[in-house]
């Protein structure tokens, strides 16, 4: 199948509130494509569908693909009304990968994936490439600040991708660019184990490599930096002076990032500044930039530096009265020790942590990095685990264990706290301190939504 033979077809996808589906159902609308979706609840990715006369039905009923031609559902979608009719009836159904695939076939795609930063370094390259005057479409798995939606739509022949591992996704495109930031123990669920998830990687990398493809791998990463012994097309960046492109930080605040970039042990450009906080978004910018200067665009400064980020990525929502609210995707044990890193950055202010555990499988899966990035944190809240689809089993750990064990085994006071109604009475509270204070909340759940709920009604 060609992208070409969906202009004619009535597509439907399930699960089209998602930040990645939305993405891809403005594609097709903005490329005439007859598009309609459905999913469970209504958000803020509905409303911008709406705008773009998408219709979005919510609520899975096997009404909303009637006359339909072809559909294509995210990875979360479990045990579907909608699929099961569709099959009865023979119209084809895709997984999203499918439909990604087809978008980017034909196209000079460079592909962003790794266990974290894909959606930052997606949005930083992209951006950085727009200014430059290559002008891509963007694909993003977060809102784009600089564009105000997770896409960026051109005519032109370049695409800038974010490609997820957890349903295989990136295993499925060809592009001309890849660049991997890092392995981490993530989509057991999907690979079964962590052995076989990094195989399937390694297997990936070096096939694309035997084809020509450029790839740029994190040094800093053992794992990948292992693979640069089997083809002279894999470069790395990062923080060793071993990296094709490295680079040296000369100081982090609460403000900005500053740093150095090398190439080969040779300054390629110095003193760039960032509004990104923390080492790992100046490791993000770093590979953005070692594609950037691979592709043979100049580096500029003011373009890195008017780089605005993407939602919920540090995401500072406003504040109230002396407290400042910030909102942050984390929902590994890895993505929360950065956060937790740049919470220091913030000197001589109180910070409230609060954390929404993401799956029963994830956090048994990495319980003892939990307990290991949560040690000794003071003011952290734990609430209710998002169960994401999931369903308890007996036996498993839950945020009440994991509250639990780090009080018992570190004699630190973590709160535990069953709902939203009662986090909000908790954080009421924090806010009449008189004190410069943070909340700094984490998740991929409910809590973005929530958090922002109690800001905007506060305010």
């Amino acid at each position: 199948m060609k992208f070409s033979e969906l202009t004619s077809k009535k597509i439907h996808i399930i699960g089209i509130n998602g930040i990645g589906m939305s993405a891809l159902a403005i594609y097709l609308k903005k490329n005439n494509i007859d598009v309609t979706g459905s999913d469970i609840t209504y958000n803020a990715n509905t409303i911008n569908l709406e705008k773009l006369n998408i219709p979005v039905f919510i609520g899975h009923k096997i009404s909303n693909i009637k006359g339909r031609e072809i559909i294509f559902y995210s990875s979360a979608i479990k045990n579907n009304p909608e699929i099961k009719e569709a099959k009865k009836n023979r119209v084809p159904c895709y997984n999203r990968s499918k439909l990604l695939q087809l978008i980017c076939k034909d196209k000079f795609t460079i592909v962003i994936s790794g266990s974290h930063g894909k959606t930052s370094t997606t949005s930083i390259l992209g951006n950085l490439l727009v200014c430059a005057g290559m002008n891509p479409t963007i694909i993003s798995g977060g809102i784009m600040q600089n564009f105000g939606q997770n896409i960026y739509l051109t005519d032109s022949n370049y695409v800038v991708v974010e490609a997820d591992e957890s349903d295989g996704t990136v295993f499925k495109l060809s592009p001309r660019y890849l660049i991997y930031l890092n392995v981490d123990r993530e989509h057991i669920e999907f690979y079964k184990t962590y052995s076989k998830f990094k195989s399937k990687i390694k297997k990936y990398i070096l096939s694309q490599s035997k084809k020509n493809v450029k790839i740029f791998v994190n040094n800093n990463d053992h794992f990948l930096t292992s693979l640069k012994k089997y083809s002279s097309n894999i470069k790395t960046f990062g923080s060793s002076l071993k990296s094709n492109y490295n680079y040296k930080i000369l100081k982090l605040t609460d403000k900005k990032s500053t740093f150095h970039i090398f190439k080969d042990k040779k300054i390629l450009t110095k003193n760039l500044s960032t509004n990104l906080l923390g080492e790992h978004n100046v490791q993000n910018l770093t590979a953005a930039l070692s594609t950037i200067d691979d592709l043979g665009y100049k580096i500029i400064k003011s373009h890195i530096l008017n780089f605005k980020g993407t939602k919920r990525r540090l995401n500072i929502l406003g504040k109230i009265k002396k407290t400042i609210l910030i909102d942050d995707y984390a929902h590994h044990p890895t993505e929360i020790e950065k956060l937790i890193n740049i919470s220091r950055l913030y000197k001589k202010k109180h910070i409230i942590f609060i954390i929404e555990p993401h799956r029963y499988s994830r956090l048994n899966d990495l319980y003892n990095q939990y307990l290991r990035v949560l040690k000794n944190i003071k003011n952290l809240v734990i609430i209710k685990t998002y169960e994401a689809g999931e369903n308890y089993k007996k036996g498993m750990k839950n945020s009440k264990n994991l509250v639990n064990d780090l009080n018992v085994l570190n004699n630190q006071k973590t709160r535990y706290v069953e709902n939203y109604h009662h986090l909000f009475n908790l954080l009421d509270k924090f806010v009449l301190n008189k004190s410069e204070s943070i909340i700094i909340s984490a998740g991929a759940g409910d809590i973005s939504n929530q958090i922002r709920f109690f800001y905007d009604s506060r305010k």
